[in-house]
């Protein structure tokens, strides 16, 4: 963003520049008579329909109104084609209707046509150029018009690169695509703004309304052409950006690929994904404003209130181009500088799952055909998020306990495997096995009921959650007990950390209802754990043999001795 201060400078440049350039424009080269002229009014019609017609051409864009304004300056003079060149200017700008605070850019592109066409003019009046009307056979002259031309090129780069540098200190990176392009329609000025001089000198304004009328509509149908190719390119990019996502069986990876892509397609200043709750409400599940991701406590949103409300109730995508048109609409939570918006549902079997929400601080961003392409994309979207939480749904399932949420047994042997040919490759050094059982458990059971029994291994479940945190991986091993893996952890340690388990137990007091009583009252009881260590590379160098050895040292070191007490296995 451009600084107040640099703004504030860049309009005293454009208010000392201006009536300077164009009082130097005159004194150089008066125009004769001109403004008795009525052809100069076909000129400015033509150049400023050219103007409204620009061409996007492999994502860069080409303005070729210099045929129009070679001609002027030819024919007219410097000055003429200043005045023309600023109402182009002028017209580009009011067509982008740009935000107040972006306004300046009016001032820096005014002024900087106003430099180029006084660099260019200089140069081909220092190698001798003039305004007498010359014909085809004069070699010399029409060089002449070729050197302005390059000119004109050469001081275009250079007046931007310059600008790039003091504004930003940036150094402008020319791409070669851009160069070729600006070339090319250097090439198609060149011959054509000199068939239109001579076509002038000889058969008067006709003849230019003859000829600009026919390429009036040649630009327009090259317009089309330009946007159904930008169209097919945004399909294909479509359709690999589909195939892209259901790749992706996480659900972060699936919105993570999303909204990278979205956003390489589409500017955006603020994109957000909301979620659809249980049909209910929009919920926030992603967001990025002005170049990052970023987290927003928002209100969840209900049918038809602001825009996505509306998206959601209706089941209809909508598309703003600027602030007034849906400032009436919104309620809750919307950045202050956003202007155009772009809102698709996204939908599965019919059902609306959520709302995609893209604006940008810039009016009239989007067109329609875009709104078709994001509805597409969204599409794409509903489907992958779903397999991928259907998928990992499935997977929780398949490797958890359903009682208390951890590991199931058949996990844990796939990481004690997996853990243990990192260990066979020397990646870590040691692996240590707990194995825990909760003394009398049968008893708990007996007395208060198995459903009491269930609560008591739940808060168990937790509590070793907690205590083992990320050091290593905890499963249910079966019925009362469970089982710690300890990557990189040596014996001492590990009996180290059963003691401190056993402990911590010791002192906790569980919470459960008594369910053989009449009353089911709420009741507190306090259990002891008794626990059996075994570890790599002290007692075995196998996976099975490790959790055997730390199952003997469970039954035979502890639990036959007295129970509440952490034993290692001994050979």
């Amino acid at each position: 963003m451009i600084s107040k201060q640099k703004q504030i400078g860049i309009w005293l440049v454009w208010l000392f520049t201006i009536p300077l350039g164009l009082w130097f424009s005159f004194q150089i080269a008066p125009p004769q008579s001109v403004f008795q002229n009525a052809d100069l009014l076909v000129f400015a019609v033509l150049i400023v329909a050219v103007a409204l017609i620009p061409i996007v051409i492999n994502n860069t864009p080409v303005m070729i109104t210099q045929w129009v304004s070679l001609v002027v300056f030819l024919e007219f003079g410097l000055f003429i084609e200043l005045l023309l060149g600023q109402l182009v200017v002028s017209v580009v700008i009011l067509r982008l209707n740009l935000r107040k605070e972006h306004f300046f850019n009016y001032a820096l592109n005014s002024t900087m046509m106003m430099l180029i066409s006084i660099c260019s003019a200089l140069v081909y009046y220092g190698l001798g150029g003039n305004h007498e009307v010359f014909s085809f056979s004069n070699v010399h002259a029409i060089l002449l018009v070729g050197a302005y031309l390059i000119a004109f090129f050469i001081f275009n780069h250079l007046f931007m690169s310059l600008i790039q540098y003091l504004l930003i200190g940036q150094v402008r990176k020319i791409k070669s695509r851009e160069v070729v392009w600006e070339s090319l329609a250097q090439l198609f000025v060149f011959p054509l703004g000199l068939t239109i001089y001579f076509l002038y000198n000889s058969s008067g304004i006709l003849s230019i309304i003859l000829v600009g009328l026919p390429m009036i509509f040649g630009l327009l149908l090259l317009r089309f052409l330009s946007d159904s190719q930008q169209k097919n390119v945004y399909l294909q990019k479509a359709a690999e950006f589909g195939h892209l996502l259901t790749k992706s069986l996480k659900t972060d990876e699936v919105i993570e690929v999303f909204m990278n892509n979205v956003l390489k397609m589409f500017p955006a200043d603020y994109f957000y994904i909301l979620d659809n709750i249980d049909g209910e409400r929009l919920e926030f599940l992603r967001g990025y404003e002005k170049g990052k991701m970023v987290t927003i406590q928002m209100e969840p949103i209900r049918k038809y209130e602001g825009i996505s409300g509306l998206v959601w109730a209706t089941e209809k995508s909508v598309i703003y181009g600027e602030r007034r048109d849906w400032t009436n609409i919104v309620t809750g939570y919307i950045p202050k500088d956003a202007e155009s918006v772009l809102a698709v549902p996204m939908k599965r079997n019919n059902e609306v799952t959520g709302v995609v929400f893209l604006a940008s601080s810039n009016k009239r961003q989007y067109m329609k055909y875009q709104l078709m392409i994001l509805d597409i994309l969204c599409s794409y979207f509903a489907i992958s998020i779903e397999n991928a939480r259907h998928y990992e749904r499935t997977k929780y399932h398949s490797e958890r306990c359903s009682l208390t949420g951890l590991y199931n047994v058949r996990y844990f042997t796939e990481v004690l495997e997996a853990t243990f040919d990192r260990f066979l490759t020397n990646q870590i050094q040691h692996i240590s096995v707990l194995i825990i059982d909760v003394d009398h458990f049968k008893s708990v059971n007996d007395t208060f009921g198995h459903q009491s029994g269930n609560e008591l291994l739940i808060q168990l479940a937790d509590l070793l959650r907690n205590l083992v945190s990320d050091y290593g991986v905890l499963a249910r091993y079966g019925g009362e007990e469970f089982v710690i893996m300890l990557p990189n952890v040596t014996k001492t340690e590990a009996v180290h950390f059963g003691e401190f388990i056993r402990e911590t137990i010791n002192k906790q007091t569980f919470e459960m209802n008594d369910d053989l009583s009449d009353k089911r009252e709420r009741i507190a009881i306090n259990i002891t754990v008794s626990i059996g260590v075994a570890s790599a590379p002290e007692d075995t160098d196998e996976s099975m043999s490790l959790m055997r050895y730390a199952d003997r040292a469970l039954y035979l070191g502890a639990k036959r001795v007295g129970r509440n007490r952490v034993a290692e296995y001994v050979k």
